[in-house]
Parts: C-alpha cells; structure tokens; sequence
C-alpha cells in the first residue's frame, strides 16, 4: 500500500477524525491540518517500512524518553516499550512538519504529539 493511499484510508477513518480535531483544537485551521496528517502519515508510511532502523541520536532519545515516563506512571515493561516506539514516531513527524512545512519546531512538536497516537492506533487496526 502506498503512502496516499494510507492517507486516504486513514482520513476517512474515525481515527482520522478525531485526528483533525485534535489539530483543530489547538487553533490549526482545517487545511493546515489536512495538509500536516498527510506529512505525518507519509513520514509514518516510511518508518514503518524501515522498520525503525533507529538512526540518529534523537530516535534513541525519543523513545527512552517514553519508555521511561511510561515505567515511572506505572504502565508495565510491555506497554512502556509501546509508549517508547511511539516516542519515536512522534519525534520523526515533529522534524518532517518543521520540515516540509516550515513551522516552528514547537508548533511541531504540539502537532505531531496531537496527532500521532491516532495514526499509530489506526495501524495498530489496520495491521493488526
């Protein structure tokens, strides 16, 4: 399945929708939002095709940063490590946003944090 057709399946999806909300709720207009989910779920598209090959020094720390805040809530070894890989997601979305769209990387962060659980629990649907 290619990148745009994950987008569209994803924005039709309730998963979507309470995506763009998520967005719209932090003052993002509507297009804005659209056009951030579709770099999100590309950005999402190619991790999960690497396979998370852990590159980079921020990958590493994305995901011990939410491993740990994870085991330090009380969540479990297993779901920590869920929390961790989506730590890693969200740090790849934050830097293709700033990116691709040329926003500040704070405005970034917000986006991708709001977003990304949605588009990680869609996958976690869709691929089971």
């Amino acid at each position: 399945m290619d990148a745009q057709q994950l987008f569209s399946e994803f924005l039709a999806s309730g998963h979507g929708a309470q995506a763009t909300q998520a967005l719209t709720d932090q003052g993002i207009s509507a297009e804005d939002a659209q056009q951030m989910l579709s770099h999100a779920v590309d950005t999402t598209h190619a991790h999960v095709e690497e396979q998370a090959s852990a590159t980079g020094a921020h990958t590493g720390r994305n995901f011990f940063a939410a491993f740990a805040a994870g085991l330090v809530r009380g969540d479990g070894f297993f779901h920590s490590l869920v929390e961790g890989g989506e730590g890693i997601l969200t740090g790849k979305v934050t830097a293709a946003l700033a990116e691709r769209m040329g926003i500040d990387p704070s405005m970034a962060s917000t986006a991708a944090a709001a977003a990304t659980p949605f588009i990680a629990a869609f996958l976690k649907e869709k691929l089971g």
